[in-house]
């Protein structure tokens, strides 16, 4: 029979009156004032070192979270089902293996049968997140198991269990791994249960790592394949790929937004790709030119109309550049926006080789942003 027996703990959360952009995340569940947080330079299976946030579920609450930075941020989690924390050793982890893995969450007990714990994230931002949930009971991880899903993932549930002597982790040992892509507002849901397949069983948590990889954000318009304004030569690009009209690469210029537009706290960074390398010069306008079909600039299309805001000068290197850099101000200071609304983006470079008109520049697509307080 388990030895796990919960510790009843009380969980005191300050609110933070500001918060940054929810990114990657580190979290270490269960009964920390015994077993203390993992050090910052413990990566366990994901590689990725940074701040460990303590998650406590004797006490359910909406937890806002601290990501890998030390940075309070608008993500939240709550979790339903489980039997509270408890925290064993076993003799064979050491260090961050103890710290992360020795104390966790029952999600059953034999008290109570089968049982489901559902953990649901909010406020992640938009991308995609590689999501690492460690499932060992470490009293008797050869015999017990746990079964991870995560809602939407393209792999399947995993069950975790088998003897484990420590680092490395193993996958569908001491952790399952999935891929979840979160969209704007969208949640990340992750199921962890007891799947049946033994009586006594104790289905465990020990923790989770969030690894996050930005998405594409804004509305993408103005590309130069003949769905809007002809390229002046005829040198469209595909259609329904989003580029640019043709350069003398025999490729269409991109930008890309990622991050998050909030003036709060601005992290978009705009990315160009498929140029030569030459200068770009990234430039913000206040409407669509031509309602959005772009009019004849250069070689290529001007889709960012209005009001124009030069954001800086980049050197390409391997076709591409991003702004901000190291040094810059951001997006929305930069662009001088001080309230919410609409912006577009775009990207203009240098393309010197005779190709097309007598000019020697092109230009990307066009990206429109919504600005948020």
């Amino acid at each position: 029979m388990s030895s796990h027996k919960p510790l009843l703990l009380a969980l005191g959360l300050a609110a933070c009156a500001t918060v940054a952009q929810a990114q990657s995340f580190n979290l270490d569940v269960g009964a920390n004032q015994t077993h203390p947080l993992p050090a910052n330079s413990y990566g366990a299976a994901a590689g990725q070192t940074g701040q460990w946030f303590g998650v406590s579920t004797t006490t359910p609450v909406f937890l806002a979270l601290t990501d890998i930075n030390g940075v309070a941020t608008s993500a939240t989690l709550t979790w339903t089902g489980g039997t509270g924390d408890f925290a064993i050793n076993n003799p064979a982890w050491n260090g961050g293996d103890d710290l992360l893995m020795e104390d966790a969450t029952d999600i059953n007990g034999i008290w109570n049968g089968f049982g489901t714990m559902t953990w649901t994230f909010t406020g992640l931002a938009a991308g995609t997140y590689d999501v690492y949930t460690y499932a060992a009971a470490p009293d008797f991880p050869a015999s017990y198991n746990t079964r991870v899903a995560v809602t939407g993932a393209p792999e399947a549930a995993q069950t975790c269990t088998g003897a484990w002597a420590g680092s490395p982790h193993v996958q569908g040992v001491s952790y399952a791994r999935h891929t979840a892509t979160v969209v704007a507002g969208g949640l990340l849901v992750i199921v962890t249960d007891d799947p049946g397949t033994i009586a006594m069983n104790y289905a465990t948590v020990n923790g989770f790592q969030l690894k996050f990889t930005p998405g594409a954000i804004g509305t993408y318009y103005c590309p130069g394949d003949g769905s809007g304004s002809a390229c002046p030569c005829g040198n469209n690009s595909a259609t329904g790929a989003g580029l640019g009209c043709l350069n003398s690469l025999n490729l269409g210029g991109r930008i890309t937004a990622t991050g998050n537009a909030i003036l709060a706290n601005d992290t978009v960074l705009l990315t160009g790709s498929g140029m030569p390398n030459s200068s770009a010069l990234y430039f913000q306008g206040t409407n669509q030119q031509s309602g959005g079909l772009g009019a004849v600039f250069g070689d290529g299309l001007r889709c960012a109309g209005g009001t124009v805001v030069r954001l800086g000068t980049k050197n390409n290197v391997s076709g591409g550049s991003t702004y901000p850099a190291a040094g810059d101000p951001t997006v929305s200071v930069r662009g001088g926006i001080t309230a919410p609304g609409t912006r577009t983006y775009q990207c203009w470079y240098r393309n010197a080789a005779a190709f097309c008109t007598a000019s020697t520049f092109n230009l990307s697509n066009g990206v429109e942003l919504t600005w948020a307080p």
